[in-house]
């Protein structure tokens, strides 16, 4: 299957950078604003508890991808079949499609009210949005060396430009929001942090399977990802909390960066767009193998702008519950499957029934159980209640073969 990453720039070090990249966005900033009632020390933990769970499961994630050398949906033919995983493959391009557009939307709106400001330029959302929206095309169809050079280039100056703005964040103002509101609880908040990781765990696999060291490679991608979301999501607390606001851009001009942030905004946009976008292209490559992976890459560009344009964004934090809804039990399967029960695969498989049946047992369960997160959310619960039952099942399965066998 081809794709954008080759055997020039698959290291570890090369393949982590892209990783801090996508989560350097002014999305995850936006989430980390959601945080403010819970005060920066309850906040600042849920931050912490929601990305080391959710980096755990990011690893799992991404170690049956490096380990087996498959794509995310190639992962999922082994426990669900080829319909399934077929079906996996539609609905992740759907929700890839769907992220993108949130990303563009985010950043075009925050681009268009810090020119407004700037420059005391007018309404342009549309320009914008086909701006930001479309510049990705520059990384799709340039050569591998000049992604991976122009990466480091552009990493570093998000990593600098994010410490600066969660110094001036953190430390630059009174506290503004201090007590608890009802409105979001611990748990809640946790699960918030966990969905956002959750959310790129149907992608994971598209770039650690081309990781020269498996292990190490995946969890340092892990690592950055993590590193740069807690960074970003503290941005977004501190500011909430701190300053009492809760608009990206509001945040931008408070710390003093100007026309920087512009580049920041711009290109912490592109850089994560990137990622769903060529996992799109993936995705659709596995359903047909046809297909070109640049142009389908260049075709998920253009209609995920267009949705931008159209979409609102006042069902983001919903979407995310989604995701984890939809993502934690289908995951849940694949790692009791592959962990635990390693003789049971179902690649050769039409379609795996039972699979099946319990992916939406957990998909309900989840979001019957959302208002009702415990301490640490409700995402590990849900995925440790369908990766046992599995396991279970298996077994039961597993003995009434042998003992078919063994009576004939």
């Amino acid at each position: 299957m081809s794709t954008f990453f080759t055997s020039t720039n698959n290291s570890s070090f090369n393949v982590s950078l892209i990783w801090f990249g996508t989560a350097v966005s002014v999305a995850e900033i936006m989430t980390g604003t959601f945080l403010a009632p819970l005060g920066m020390k309850d906040g600042f933990l849920a931050i912490l508890v929601g990305h080391v769970i959710g980096g755990i499961i990011l690893y799992l994630a991404g170690i049956i991808g490096a380990n087996k050398r498959c794509s995310a949906s190639e992962s999922i033919n082994l426990s669900f079949g080829k319909l399934g995983s077929v079906s996996f493959s539609l609905l992740n391009t759907i929700q890839l499609i769907g992220w993108t557009s949130i990303m563009t939307i985010i950043g075009a709106q925050a681009f268009n009210k810090l020119m407004a400001s700037l420059w005391n330029m007018g309404e342009n959302i549309i320009l914008w949005t086909i701006i930001i929206g479309l510049f990705p095309c520059i990384w799709i169809f340039s050569t591998m060396d000049f992604v991976s050079k122009i990466n480091k280039v552009v990493m570093l100056c998000l990593l600098l430009a994010s410490l600066y703005l969660g110094f001036g964040a953190v430390v630059s103002a009174n506290e503004v929001v201090t007590s608890l509101d009802e409105s979001m609880s611990f748990g809640m908040a946790v699960e918030l942090n966990i969905a956002m990781c959750l959310s790129w765990m149907p992608v994971i696999s598209d770039y650690t399977r081309t990781l020269k060291n498996q292990s190490t490679g995946t969890l340092s991608c892990v690592v950055a990802y993590c590193f740069g979301s807690i960074l970003m999501y503290t941005i977004g607390l501190g500011s909430a909390v701190h300053y009492g606001i809760t608009d990206i851009c509001d945040i931008f001009m408070l710390s003093g960066l100007g026309v920087i942030s512009l580049v920041v905004i711009l290109l912490s946009t592109v850089t994560t767009n990137f990622i769903t976008i060529n996992s799109s292209s993936i995705c659709l490559n596995h359903i047909s193998n046809q297909l070109d992976v640049k142009y389908t890459a260049f075709f998920v560009c253009i209609i995920s702008t267009l949705l931008a344009i159209f979409l609102s964004m006042e069902q983001y934090e919903t979407f995310l519950y989604f995701i984890a809804a939809t993502f934690a039990s289908l995951f849940a399967i694949a790692f009791s499957e592959y962990f635990f029960s390693h003789n049971i695969y179902h690649q050769n498989s039409f379609i795996t029934g039972k699979n099946c049946l319990l992916w939406l047992i957990g998909f309900i369960a989840y979001e019957l159980l959302i208002d009702y997160s415990t301490f640490i959310g409700i995402t590990v619960p849900v995925m440790l209640a369908i990766a046992i039952i599995n396991i279970f099942v298996n077994q039961l399965i597993g003995a009434k073969k042998f003992s078919l066998n063994k009576r004939y």
